[in-house]
């Protein structure tokens, strides 16, 4: 058996009757990669129970790796990062734009901070060496999972592959100007990434992976940057291909980065402010800035798509995510869910995040009620305050009176206008 070491569980799928098990059927593909022949050996060992579900490959490096991503459909690609000839963040590289829908993990000992920076850009999880069997197996079922519950909707399936969220121009200058100036804190990077939709869903990626030793999982943006440190954060701004500028071919109709990041902030801020008097109130704040992160995915990986459903949308004056279940059968919440599943967010953002346009199936007001509640007042505050916005949606009454919070919505109404009038 492969050495083991304690590692915290990845975080369950988002969405209602997903389960963690991968369906029968073709088995998937799973392509392990590691320059250590022993290692893959006790892999091939330890994973012997599983091999009538999955399809493994073991190969001993980058050059080989390509070689079996050419010739087959590969599901997981899971590498090590120091290797000779090919590193693991440059094989990963690799495997983004050659298989974009594989889902990639970097399994991983020790290795120098710019290179895990870069594979921090192309990878979904990463996970530290001695990994636990039941650990591995636990991702990767959760990875085959979510790819298998995404392709049975019509939905360019390359917006699972997305490592990456490219982040609001002016924020993305302010923090490398921060970074660079040599006098950065930790409250100030914290205060930029905390307005920024892809830099913060990158950091909590980092802060709960397996790789850099959590065994708790976190949920508030600055707590994260406390974790990882100003080093590690550093090191991010420099690679290129982990924090970036959005950069459009041309524009999408309808579509607007900075009022998309300016509703999220109003709606995490909102929650947060919903949740004043309760421990869960960090976690509600990052799930209302992430809560419309699948618009954001759609904007860069699949534009004609996000480009006809805002169409109608503003041509019918409905609420989004009523037209995407009309002509794509999955919203983005559902898509934003999944991803920062995929990349191991824990569940009470993620459930947040997927639920944002339903009715909570509780009767407590924790992260997901009241993103659920802030988002509707934002979107009833900017209705009222912007030339061509979108009607809001409705909230559910039944809920509030369960919750026993219906005598406290006109005071909220009034906190989410203000909000958004100050901006």
């Amino acid at each position: 058996m492969m050495p083991t070491t304690p590692g915290p569980s990845a975080a369950p799928l988002p969405l209602s009757g997903a389960g963690t098990s991968v369906e029968a059927g073709e088995p998937k593909r799973i392509l392990f990669v590691d320059d250590d022949e022993n290692l893959l050996e006790s892999l091939r060992d330890a994973l012997r129970p599983h091999r009538r579900r999955w399809e493994m490959k073991f190969v001993t490096s980058g050059e080989d790796a390509l070689a079996a991503i050419d010739g087959a459909n590969v599901d997981v690609v899971i590498s090590d990062l120091r290797m000779p000839s090919m590193d693991g963040a440059t094989l990963l590289e690799q495997v983004r734009l050659r298989a974009p829908t594989a889902v990639r993990i970097v399994l991983s000992g020790h290795a120098e901070l710019r290179v895990v920076a870069r594979a921090a850009g192309v990878a979904h999880q990463l996970l530290a060496k001695p990994c636990e069997t039941d650990q591995l197996v636990g991702v990767i079922e959760r990875a085959c999972a979510i790819k298998g519950t995404i392709a049975k909707v019509e939905l360019n399936r390359t917006a699972v592959g997305a490592s990456v969220l490219p982040s609001v121009p002016h924020l993305y200058l302010e923090l490398t100007e921060a970074m660079a100036s040599g006098e950065a804190t930790i409250e100030g990077v914290s205060r930029i990434i905390e307005q920024d939709m892809g830099m913060a869903a990158k950091i909590l990626q980092l802060a709960n992976s397996a790789y850099f030793g959590r065994r708790q999982p976190v949920s508030a943006i600055n707590e994260a940057v406390v974790y990882l440190g100003l080093d590690a954060v550093q090191a991010l701004v420099l690679q290129a291909e982990t924090f970036n500028q959005l950069r459009l071919d041309a524009p999408i109709e309808n579509f607007d980065l900075d009022r998309l990041q300016r509703h999220c902030w109003h709606v995490g801020s909102v929650a947060r402010k919903l949740l004043s008097d309760r421990p869960v109130q960090k976690g509600a704040f990052a799930a209302g800035l992430l809560h419309d992160v699948g618009i954001l995915v759609l904007a860069v990986q699949d534009r004609d798509a996000l480009s006809r459903i805002l169409l109608v949308a503003h041509e019918q004056q409905r609420p989004l995510y009523q037209v995407e279940r009309e002509l794509c059968q999955v919203t983005h919440a559902e898509i934003g869910a999944h991803m920062l599943a995929l990349w191991g967010l824990p569940f009470s953002v993620t459930g947040a995040v997927a639920g944002h346009h339903d009715r909570p199936a509780g009767f407590a007001l924790d992260e997901n009620g009241a993103t659920y509640i802030a988002n509707v007042l934002v979107e009833e505050a900017e209705a009222t305050r912007r030339p061509g916005a979108l009607p809001a949606s409705e909230l559910d009454a039944d809920y509030l009176a369960a919750c026993g919070v219906t005598d406290q919505l006109p005071r909220w109404r009034e906190l989410a206008a203000a909000q958004v009038e100050r901006s």
